[in-house]
């Protein structure tokens, strides 16, 4: 900061300083510093409120994801797949009907097509897990 130069007024031989400007006597580059930083601080601090809010979705689906298990049954109900969000089939029940009335190649044709319609179930619903934690701006 530059040392203050005072005038000596000599018809009334009284001492003044100079002006100061309304904006604290800085400069008009220092005003306009100011200014950007400012902006920038607070584009900063809303870029950092998004990435939180982005985070906090993707928590969100990860735990969603890790705990999803999708259930199907075959159309006459004797053959009941469950599979994780990976597709891993992870629980197979069959009623005692299906060892009984049909063969082992028709019950294992039954237990693949079960298996395919729950994968089918659990990839619609992670799409739309997904697609519901997408913000509007990402979906453009």
């Amino acid at each position: 900061m530059k040392s203050q130069e005072y005038a000596t007024s000599p018809i009334l031989g009284i001492v003044t300083s100079p002006p100061v400007a309304a904006n604290g006597g800085k400069t008009v580059t220092e005003t306009e510093d100011h200014t950007a930083d400012q902006a920038l601080h607070n584009d900063l601090k809303d870029v950092y409120g998004q990435y939180e809010e982005l985070r906090s979705g993707v928590d969100e689906l990860q735990r969603s994801l890790a705990t999803m298990e999708v259930h199907a049954e075959s159309p006459d109900g004797v053959v009941h797949a469950t599979v994780n969000s990976d597709g891993e089939l992870v629980g197979l029940r069959l009623d005692e009907r299906a060892c009984r009335e049909w063969n082992v190649d028709t019950l294992a044709g039954l237990i693949v097509e079960t298996v395919r319609r729950a994968s089918a179930v659990k990839l619609r619903q992670v799409e739309q897990l997904v697609t519901t934690h997408l913000s509007p701006d990402e979906t453009a």
